[in-house]
């Protein structure tokens, strides 16, 4: 009977130091409840409960999305996509009213901007914690710090964290081109499309792990940047794939800032910190690693 306990208790063992090594992800979604032009024939809930279930069929934990409350004022129907979100056990954080630039805006506007939609985030979430903030563009302010430190000061006083990210492959500059490939029938460049997204999922991976081994000698808790777009829905079972087979496990958003790397992050009251891998590499002076660019492709593609 003890052989058999301590066999279980070794396995256990076994387990979770494998866990414990695995590359860990969290997954976030920004621009709730609409991103990206409509393709003819789909609606903005199918978009979402494609999402919703993708998530869930992954068994991704709890995951933020992040509103802009602008969008539900300019399309009411759109309010149901957040409740959709809600049913689903996903919590939802702030990401300005109207999507407004810091870099763009005076320290004063962007404030209303933020406060502009909390009425929404409040009536959505109840008694949960919605202080999660992430910036529109992940734009913090510029190098101007005086400036960055009066943004983190206000979010620090209403009591935000700020939902960094260190994994991105601008997945948002597919769900244009795909509205306009499917306006024109256009199976081929949707061929492509897809193709190229999870490339440019593989090299952002790629980019993103070399950074953070560069900087740190090891493998973040990443966090993920994804949109509410048709065509990320449509990808989204493929991605969530991808990330497992490279080894990743998916986490919570509150379990991803936990890493040392997000504490200028989830303590705003402190001096900013580098809010990227990209910043915290040039901050040391280190070379970029060279990544693929679809961007021109992307923009002209289906015209």
């Amino acid at each position: 009977m003890k052989l058999k306990r301590w066999g279980w208790m070794l396995a256990l063992g076994i387990f979770l130091c494998g866990l414990a090594r695995a590359q860990q992800i969290a997954i976030t979604v920004d621009d709730l409840p609409v991103s990206g032009n409509l393709p003819h024939g789909e609606s903005r809930m199918e978009i979402a409960h494609q999402m919703i279930h993708a998530l869930h069929a992954a068994h991704v934990p709890p995951t933020y999305g992040f509103v802009n409350g602008q969008r539900v004022q300019d399309q009411p129907s759109t309010i149901a996509i957040l409740g959709a979100w809600r049913a689903a056990g996903n919590p939802l954080g702030n990401h300005t009213w109207s999507h407004s630039n810091y870099d763009h805006e005076t320290l004063q506007q962007f404030e209303q901007d933020i406060q502009k939609n909390e009425p929404l985030l409040k009536l959505q979430m109840k008694s949960l914690d919605w202080h999660w903030f992430r910036f529109p563009y992940l734009a913090e302010g510029d190098d101007n710090i005086a400036k960055k430190m009066g943004i983190r000061a206000y979010l620090a006083q209403r009591g935000y964290r700020i939902a960094g990210v260190t994994l991105n492959f601008d997945d948002y500059a597919w769900n244009d081109p795909y509205a306009r490939c499917v306006a024109k029938g256009d199976a081929k460049a949707i061929g492509w499309l897809e193709a190229s997204y999870m490339d440019a999922a593989r090299d952002g991976l790629r980019v993103d792990r070399s950074m953070a081994h560069q900087l740190y000698g090891r493998d973040l808790r990443y966090v993920l940047l994804l949109h509410i777009g048709a065509f990320d829905a449509r990808m989204l079972p493929r991605l969530l794939r991808f990330y497992r087979e490279q080894g990743f496990i998916f986490i919570t958003l509150d379990q991803a800032e936990q890493d040392p790397f997000y504490k200028y992050d989830v303590d705003p009251k402190l001096l900013p910190g580098p809010d990227s891998l990209k910043e915290a590499m040039e901050a040391k002076k280190l070379p970029l690693p060279k990544h693929s660019d679809f961007l021109p492709r992307l923009n002209a593609l289906c015209r």
